[in-house]
Order: structure tokens, then C-alpha cells, then sequence
């Protein structure tokens, strides 16, 4: 059984023996009333102080639990002890009234599951019978006890009851490992529970972010961070596996990932791909075989492979310790085998959805600037910025294209906007002002009901990047109702309409910009946001120089934010 569960128990029962013992002392108190009523016929003085030490012996295991305020391992002996010396003080003075409580210590001690304190209780209690006995003679306390001689206390007395109680604490020890194996094989059983619990609480977590990845080679690092895991979780192995991958990339080349040793480690012959490791080899058969193994377990190590359309599409080979004969390990990775197959499927839908949102978002970027006479690239600074300042808000690479891409559709609403009013040279009346103000709603309006997470992000760009910060933007949201990334836009978009050469102004200077753009901070801009940009400045110069308009005839004023 587990130490610490034993510990545990140890300490329990020692406590809940502590009371008993109180509890025996004041059945002691009632014997003692009794003999002093008449009841029983006990020399009253020698009974008193029997009675007396009695109490004390018994009371010191629980004296000792208050003082030293912890459970400490000697104390279930001291347990045994007490009750020994106490019972057997007791017969010296009761005799055969006290022939039942001799096993008391006996059936006290098999409570801890324990052979060895069993036997130690055994023997100490035997030796203080007999001590009880040759002491009850020479007290000559009991009046009834015809025990008077050394022949009658070893035939009637002593002998037949250490016969009776050796025979009991045999009966107790047997039943004691018994009852011991049952408790050792439910805790393995519960452990085991527990275990497979915790594989599959893992399996689910580890399985949980596959399904989010764009690309084979982002889902080729999950699934080596999965395999790992789980299996680390379900053996308990430590330090770093040596790894080798595989993957089969939308470009129609395949890639072998060398993680942690030198290249070259993994070739195709006679189609098969060999992976050699220092102290073992996997080898996988390019085109799906009718009899194979995907998943791989040997005492060094795991390899997986995975097909689709019948040709191989990832490995992975793992070198570590492996127990080969766990059951829930190789059932925890044919759960997470049927996970990773289901992921790389989703895997290729998410790719597909997203070049497809991006061929369509392209397109409509082109449109809208073509649209409104913008033939410079302000759809694709403002698109770089924001990705520059989405990586240094934290946002991971993948994360990072989505929301460039998403960004690029600020000003989709702007295709339902009149041309007359679009491309009206001159500042706008505030009636064709309020028009142009709609292409939020209209943007929104465009995009509600396209799929996918880059096309749900940027109609809620198009919706909130005109907002202000403090609440007098568009559509009068303020503070945290406006949507996170599109307070990034915002700045994004006001700053290059501020650089951007017009028909009827000239760029601003991108230091005068920077200064505005800090000047609003907390005012028209979130102040996070802005911070991002000033972290950011020095990329997006770089950005705006690569990206220069060529010509610059939209009409629409920049201070009104594009």
C-alpha cells in the first residue's frame, strides 16, 4: 500500500485507539465501584492502586498525542504497550473475571495492518500474563481464586490461556494479511482508476489543442508536445525524448524534422522511410500497407505514423524508456492515435477555409481600394502594422496572419458607399460625412454571416475601428465595449491616413504623426493600444517605407481615419 496512505491511516487509528483507552479507563472506574460496593470480593486498598496505575498507563498515549501535538511512528507501540501492562494489571487483581480482555491488545493491534507490530504485541502480552499471573498469587488479593500454588497457576491458570491466546493471535495475524491484501488490492485498483483518470484528463487536454492548428507543420509540434505527454503522464517519465518527425506538407514535399539531433538521420528507400536514433530505428512504409502497425511501442522508444489518402502523411519516432507491458499506455496512445488522425483531417479543413477566407478577403481589399481611387497600398500597411503590433502584444505568429488578414477588411462597408460621395474631391458636407460613417455598419453587415474565425474577426474590425476610446467615435462605443484588436486597427489606420499623401493635403511628417497619435492616448486611442505602437514605431517605419503609394487622389479627408 502506499507509505503515505499508511501514514495516514497509522495516525487515525492511533487517535481513535487514544479514546478507547479513556473509554477503558472509566469501565475500569465502574469494576472499581463495584468492589467497592461488595459486588466483587478484591482486597479494596490493592485494588485502588491497581485501579490507580491503571488509569495513568492507560491515559498516557493520549497525553502523549497533546504534548507532542503530531503523530509520530512509536506511539501505535506505545498503543500496545499500555493496553498490555493495563490489562494484564487488571487480571493480576480480576483473574478469570478478566480471561476475554487478554486478546484486547491482540485485537487492538491487528486494526494497523501491521504483521510486525502484531507479533511484538503477541509476545509483550504473553510475557505479561504470565507476570499477572505469578503476581495475582503473591497479592492474594481475589478471595475466590483457588490458583494458590505454582502446579495450579501453570494447569488451570496460565497454560490453557496462552494456549487459547497464541491459537487467537495466529487467527488474528492470518486474517490480518487478508484483510491487508484486500485494502492493497482495492488502493492498486483505485490508483489505477486514478491513473487512467488522469491519462485521459490529459488526453483530452493534449487532444484539445490539435484541432486548432492552420497548417501540418504548427500541428507536427502539437502532436510531438502530445505524444509526450501523454505518455510521460501515464509512466512517469522524466527528461527530454529524442525526437525525429516527418511531415507531408501542403507544398507536396516532405519534410523530416530533426528536433534534437544532427540531420540527415531519416532516408526513403524502397518505400520506406527508415529513422534511425542512437539506440533504435522506426521504419515506415510510404504507401499504406493492409497489415501495419501505426503505433509503435518498444522499450526505447514510440513511433506513429499516420496516412491519408493511403499515402504517408506524418511520423513521428520517439527514443525514451518505455514499459512495453502497460496496458493503459498503449490504450492512452490508440486514444490519442484516433485524436491526431481526426486533428490532421481538421487540420486540412482549417487550411482550406483559411486560404480560402484570404483569397476572398484579398479580393475584396483590392476592390475597396480600387473602389474609392486609393491605388497606393494603405490596405496593406495598415494590415503589416497591425501584425507587428499584434506580435508584440504577445499573440503567436499564426495568431498574428490571422488578424493581418482580418485587418485588411476595415473598410469592406466602404464598397455600398455612393461613388459620388466616395470619390467627391473636397471635404465632405457633415450629410455626406454621416454617409460615409455608415460603411461600419454596412462592412458588418457584409461580413455576419461569412464562416470562419479570420472572417468573424474582421467584420468585427470593420464594425469597432472608428471607435474612441473616450466613447464620441461612430457609434458612441467607449473603453473596453470596444473589441480588442480593432483598438489596434484604429491606431493602425489613423496613423498611416496622417502619413498618407492626398488630393487635397499633403502626408504628415511620421514624427508629427507619432506625436498625435501619443497626444490621444486614453482620449481617442486605448491607451494599451498605443503603448503597442510606440513599441512597434521603428517596424513600421520600415513598413511604410517598403510599402509607398504611388499615386494618392482619394477624396475621403485623413483626419476622418480613411
Amino acid at each position: 500500500m502506499n507509505k503515505y496512505i499508511l501514514t495516514i491511516s497509522d495516525e487515525k487509528t492511533t487517535r481513535s485507539l487514544a479514546n478507547i483507552l479513556l473509554f477503558c479507563i472509566g469501565l475500569f472506574g465502574v469494576v472499581l465501584l463495584l468492589n467497592e460496593i461488595g459486588v466483587f470480593i478484591i482486597e479494596k486498598k490493592a485494588f485502588r492502586i491497581v485501579a490507580a496505575v491503571f488509569a495513568v498507563i492507560m491515559a498516557f498515549p493520549k497525553a502523549a498525542l497533546l504534548i507532542r501535538r503530531k503523530y509520530e511512528g512509536w506511539m501505535k507501540y506505545a498503543i500496545m504497550l499500555c493496553t498490555s501492562i493495563s490489562i494484564c494489571l487488571a487480571y493480576s487483581v480480576l483473574t478469570f473475571h478478566m480471561v476475554m480482555p487478554l486478546v484486547f491488545p491482540l485485537v487492538l493491534s491487528v486494526m494497523y495492518f501491521d504483521n510486525k507490530l502484531t507479533i511484538f504485541t503477541t509476545i509483550e502480552t504473553a510475557v505479561f500474563i504470565t507476570a499477572a499471573h505469578f503476581l495475582s498469587a503473591a497479592l492474594l488479593v481475589v478471595q475466590d481464586d483457588p490458583m494458590r500454588t505454582l502446579p495450579q497457576i501453570l494447569t488451570f491458570g496460565l497454560l490453557p490461556r496462552l494456549i487459547l491466546f497464541f491459537v487467537f493471535a495466529v487467527v488474528c495475524i492470518i486474517l490480518g494479511n487478508k484483510t491487508q491484501e484486500i485494502f492493497s488490492k482495492l488502493n492498486t485498483s483505485i490508483d489505477e482508476i486514478n491513473r487512467t483518470k488522469d491519462s485521459l484528463d490529459t488526453i483530452i487536454d493534449a487532444s484539445r489543442k490539435l484541432y486548432g492548428a492552420m497548417n501540418m507543420l504548427e500541428l507536427a509540434g502539437l502532436i510531438k508536445n502530445a505524444v509526450y505527454t501523454v505518455t510521460s503522464k501515464v509512466q512517469g517519465s522524466s527528461g527530454i525524448p529524442v525526437i525525429a518527425m516527418g511531415v507531408h506538407t501542403e507544398d507536396g514535399a516532405f519534410h523530416h524534422i530533426d528536433d534534437n539531433l544532427t540531420s540527415g538521420l531519416a532516408h526513403a528507400e524502397n518505400g520506406i522511410v527508415t529513422v534511425q536514433l542512437p539506440n533504435i530505428s522506426f521504419a515506415y512504409p510510404l504507401v499504406k500497407q493492409k497489415v501495419r502497425d501505426d503505433v509503435q511501442i518498444t522499450p526505447n522508444g514510440i513511433g506513429m505514423s499516420f496516412y491519408q489518402d493511403d499515402d504517408l502523411l506524418f511520423y513521428i519516432s520517439m527514443e525514451f524508456p518505455v514499459v512495453t507491458n502497460d496496458i493503459l499506455l498503449k490504450s492512452s496512445l490508440d486514444i490519442l492515435y484516433s485524436n491526431i488522425d481526426t486533428a490532421m483531417r481538421q487540420t486540412k479543413v482549417n487550411s482550406d477555409i483559411f486560404k480560402t477566407q484570404e483569397s476572398v478577403i484579398l479580393s475584396f481589399a483590392e476592390i475597396s481600394e480600387s473602389k474609392s481611387r486609393q491605388t497606393g497600398q494603405h490596405v496593406k500597411r495598415v494590415s503589416e502594422y497591425v501584425r507587428v503590433m499584434a506580435l508584440n502584444t504577445g499573440f503567436d505568429e499564426e495568431k498574428c496572419t490571422e488578424i493581418a488578414l482580418a485587418a485588411m477588411m476595415h473598410d469592406i462597408g466602404k464598397l455600398l458607399i455612393p461613388p459620388e460621395i466616395l470619390e467627391k474631391p473636397g471635404r465632405l458636407t457633415d450629410e455626406e460625412f454621416s454617409v460615409i460613417k455608415t460603411h461600419v455598419t454596412l462592412g458588418e453587415e457584409l461580413l455576419k454571416n461569412s464562416p470562419g474565425e479570420v472572417m468573424s474577426m474582421a467584420r468585427r474590425i470593420a464594425l469597432y475601428h472608428h471607435e474612441r476610446w473616450d466613447g464620441k467615435g461612430y457609434l458612441g462605443y467607449a473603453g473596453e465595449k470596444i473589441d480588442y484588436i480593432s483598438r489596434f486597427v484604429s491606431v493602425a489606420d489613423v496613423f498611416d491616413a496622417l502619413v498618407s499623401k492626398r488630393s487635397y493635403k499633403d502626408g504628415w511628417p511620421p514624427e508629427k504623426a507619432y506625436a498625435e497619435i501619443v497626444r490621444q492616448r486614453g482620449t481617442q486611442f486605448a491607451p494599451h493600444a498605443v503603448d503597442v505602437f510606440v513599441k512597434s514605431y521603428d517596424k513600421i517605419m520600415e513598413i511604410l517605407k517598403l510599402y509607398p503609394d504611388q499615386v494618392a487622389q482619394s477624396s475621403e479627408p485623413a483626419e476622418q481615419g480613411q
